[in-house]
């Protein structure tokens, strides 16, 4: 089963109101039966979920084999994606019905300690596509959403995300609120103040995202919590981010995801 990766409309941490945006970049995951679990080599969200599953049902043991296009600690939502991912095959292999898999994904995440709200967001658009809105404190969907038409995405991905300190983000609880409304109207413009405000607040280079703005860009910022970088052109401008985002390291280009349900 495979989910999508994504990149962010307004970051979670600070407000517990968070969006994302699926995108063309797939994770894909499989499990296999085995006759006995390898945890030492399992990462700790693959061995909540794994732990999770044989404690409630009468399942063998299993190997999880993932296969990515997106670097892990890139910002681009590569641990949604890969639990979703998992949590959808294991429903359909064993034929299990319980807990939708994004809200599944955001509880087991919290538990093994990899996301501070459990990413709901990122986990709802992975899995249906489109642009999610979410509550995550509650963890309530608010509304799934097609995206806009007519765009492209250049990414700058970057992976092995250091250390930052998460807590900054929380101080701006109210503005990133503020940006979460303006999301609901004008996801474009939410991103960009979104991507400042984080790249600010974190320390990241602003440099990509105000050139890529003067460059053409609709919207630009940073995805998640750092380092890779992201921005939105009309199809067929992607050329002048393209070549500005050469600059600092290998971009691709990509689209939005459309809302159609699990795969």
């Amino acid at each position: 089963m495979h989910a999508y990766a994504g990149i962010s409309i307004v970051n979670a941490i600070p407000s517990w109101y968070g969006s994302s945006g699926a995108v063309g970049l797939k994770v894909k995951a499989e499990i296999e039966e085995t006759k006995e679990r390898e945890k030492e080599k399992e990462s700790s969200l693959i061995r909540e979920i794994l732990d999770f599953f044989e404690s409630k049902w009468d399942i063998p043991h299993l190997r999880v084999n993932v296969e990515s296009e997106v670097p892990q600690g890139s910002g681009l939502k590569s641990s949604s994606a890969v639990s979703v991912a998992i949590i959808e095959e294991i429903y359909r292999r064993y034929n299990i019905e319980y807990l939708d898999p994004p809200k599944l994904s955001a509880i087991l995440s919290i538990k093994a300690g990899v996301s501070f709200t459990g990413a709901l967001d990122d986990a709802s658009s992975s899995y249906y596509g489109g642009i999610s809105f979410t509550n995550n404190k509650r963890f309530e969907i608010i509304e799934m959403r097609e995206p806009p038409d007519g765009v492209s995405i250049v990414i700058l991905r970057k992976g092995n995300r250091t250390n930052v300190n998460l807590k900054l983000l929380t101080k701006f609880s109210l503005t990133f609120s503020e940006i979460f409304k303006i999301a609901r109207s004008c996801p474009l413009k939410a991103m960009s103040l979104n991507g400042f405000l984080v790249a600010e607040v974190l320390g990241y280079p602003k440099e990509p995202i105000e050139m890529a703005m003067k460059k053409g860009a609709l919207a630009a910022g940073i995805s998640g919590n750092g380092p890779s970088y992201f921005a939105v052109t009309k199809e067929g401008d992607e050329g002048p981010i393209y070549d500005l985002f050469k600059k600092f390291g290998e971009p691709i280009i990509t689209r939005f995801v459309k809302v159609e349900g699990h795969n």
